[in-house]
């Protein structure tokens, strides 16, 4: 069976050229006819209404997604297990770009830049000295995989003591201790700032809920670049009123777009920037190279050599 590539994603020259040079077809998801849906054995990013039309078309041969995110809690995992579809995703290409938001996101309220930039639109000239340094505090990240591992050395670099929680709890670069998921309360009695990178799954839905926050008596700061559904939103906002929280940066919510009267829009203490911290420029280009790298060993051994997503786990 001939291979049809069909793409989301705009695609750099040496992927064009691999296909190109491997006599496959490629077509622009703009231009894909209903008529052959069913032939498309290769999706390159995922839209919703079309992929879904793909998916589920009779005799359909889809058999590799590759998705422009990390996170695939959007996908229909269930189907795509069952049917022995494969999903490589973007995890790796995010690594800098969110890792470097983050570090704004801690160095804007660290430093009062919050303050500043209010002061800034009130035309006041007011200086204080209610600002820290990173060293002040001990940080902990929930998820310790790329994206964490990457933040946890720019951290190191501020001499910030960084504590890490994942599955295993073992060990990893980058972080003066790990912890695993089920004793992640030893380390939040250690931390002032907590990170949400993990993924979305049933296992963190609503993680950080009412018992979570529960446990925090003096947080400074809570950041989520993970996903939405991973905080309950009425628990957050709930303990930002009990000032367990002082400042909150979301780049993820559990309703996206947020709607312009949620509640979370009109709390001084939160920092939203709208599933953004990700992005570069130069994101696809970036994504190229995962996708290059994967159709050189399918098309060698029918093997994916990057970041092939655990489907009964969800990441």
């Amino acid at each position: 069976m001939n291979e049809h590539i069909v793409s989301f994603v705009e695609l750099d020259k040496p992927v064009i050229n691999f296909i190109n040079s491997h006599n496959l077809k490629l077509t622009l998801a703009k231009d894909l006819s209903p008529l052959n849906y069913a032939t498309v054995t290769i999706m390159l990013g995922w839209d919703k209404h079309l992929s879904e039309k793909i998916l589920n078309a009779p005799n359909s041969q889809l058999k590799w997604i590759q998705t422009r995110s990390a996170g695939v809690d959007y996908l229909p995992i269930s189907t795509l297990n069952k049917r022995n579809i494969t999903v490589t995703n973007a995890s790796g290409v995010h690594a800098q770009p969110i890792a470097q938001s983050v570090m704004a996101d801690l160095l804007y309220f660290t430093r009062g830049l919050n303050q500043h930039v209010k002061n800034t639109n009130n035309h006041e000239w007011q200086a204080n000295g209610n600002h820290f340094v990173l060293s002040d505090f001990t940080i902990l990240i929930f998820g310790t995989g790329r994206i964490g591992q990457e933040l946890a050395q720019n951290l190191q670099v501020f001499g910030v003591k960084t504590l890490g929680v994942n599955h295993h709890g073992n060990p990893i670069k980058g972080f003066n201790e790990v912890f695993s998921l089920e004793n992640y309360p030893q380390a939040l009695k250690k931390a002032n700032i907590i990170i949400n990178i993990l993924p979305g799954t049933t296992e963190t839905h609503h993680f950080y809920d009412p018992k979570f926050f529960a446990k925090i008596t003096d947080l400074f700061l809570f950041i989520n670049v993970g996903r939405g559904a991973s905080v309950d939103s009425d628990a957050l906002l709930k303990a930002i009123a009990q000032h367990k929280i002082k400042y909150v940066a979301l780049d993820v919510t559990e309703l996206e777009p947020l709607p312009i009267d949620d509640k979370l829009w009109q709390i001084p203490e939160i920092l939203i920037t709208s599933h953004s911290t990700g992005l570069s420029y130069d994101y696809d280009q970036r994504l190229s190279k995962i996708i290059l790298s994967n159709l050189t060993s399918y098309f060698t051994d029918k093997t994916f050599v990057r970041n092939v997503v655990d489907l009964k786990k969800g990441y």
